[in-house]
């Protein structure tokens, strides 16, 4: 009897194990996540800082990045890099980045403003449905204004992002209001450059957490230290891989902010459905 009890306790002891073995293999799986944009994602090595972020909170998270200067999602359409590199691997998500003004040229007196746009929301469509082929999902992250434009600039931006992922069903990442709700709080805090349109690092630290919390669906760890990470030329987004610099340096108390804001802002999301009723601004 005890030779029975002792098999029985071995046979446990060996599927315990086995289940966990599964599941550790399952957790150290890489989330393959493949960004599609402008300056606006790489500056800053953004994607890198999402990879040490994720690194931070014990997982691996492998990032692409296709981004140029001044790029519309529509100009990558074109361009079909996107579409050839969907192919090449089973990406988890595909982060989609469109220009400040959707790439419309529209001026009122010699500035630069945001309108709604039909191409917008047509190349969404065709990028949506370009991804969803492949099994990955779609993320379409909700820009920030430049920050010298009128505020209904950023009204129209926030309900052209929420109406389309609203339409597709596809997750939307709340960088616009993280970064708002950051710079009302902490109003000495520099997200943007002295250009008014690209980021800082603090800022590309900032987006850096709110597409953490939106693909994970969880809060990061407050991080305290440099990071650092491969130089991207700013003017074209290219990468050196043999030439590793410092990104950010980054303190606790600071982190934790931008990490509680960014998971806050997720989870009100997340608590409506995913999308928030917005009007059409006038």
């Amino acid at each position: 009897m005890n030779g029975f009890k002792e098999k029985i306790v071995i046979t446990l002891l060996t599927l315990t194990v086995t289940i966990l073995c599964a599941c550790n293999q399952n957790n150290d799986e890489p989330i393959n996540v493949l960004l599609v944009g402008n300056s606006s994602i790489y500056y800053n090595n953004m994607p890198e800082m999402l990879e040490k972020i994720a690194h931070e909170n014990g997982q691996e998270l492998k990032t692409k990045l296709i981004a140029f200067g001044g790029y519309t999602l529509r100009d990558h359409l074109n361009e079909g890099i996107v579409e050839k590199t969907l192919d090449s691997l089973n990406w988890d998500f595909v982060v989609l980045n469109e220009q400040s003004t959707f790439g419309e040229n529209y001026v009122v007196n010699g500035l630069q403003r945001v309108r709604e746009s039909e191409s917008f929301y047509k190349t969404v469509r065709e990028f949506n449905s370009l991804i969803k082929k492949q099994g990955a999902k779609t993320v379409i992250i909700s820009l920030y204004p430049r920050k010298n434009v009128p505020k209904i600039d950023g009204e129209i931006l926030d309900y052209s992002y929420m109406k389309i992922a609203k339409e597709l069903d596809i997750e939307l990442s709340p960088v616009s209001q993280t970064w708002r709700d950051i710079m009302n709080v902490e109003s000495k805090w520099q997200l943007y450059r002295d250009d008014n349109l690209h980021p800082t690092p603090l800022g590309s630290f900032v987006t850096a957490n709110v597409i953490y919390s939106t693909i994970t669906d969880s809060k990061s760890k407050p991080m305290n230290g440099e990071i650092t990470g491969s130089f991207i030329e700013e003017f074209d987004g290219n990468k050196r891989k043999d030439s590793i610099v410092p990104l950010i340096k980054i303190n606790e108390s600071r982190s934790r902010t931008i990490s509680e804001k960014a998971f806050k802002n997720v989870q009100k999301l997340n608590k409506t459905g995913g999308y928030l009723n917005l009007k059409k601004p006038n």
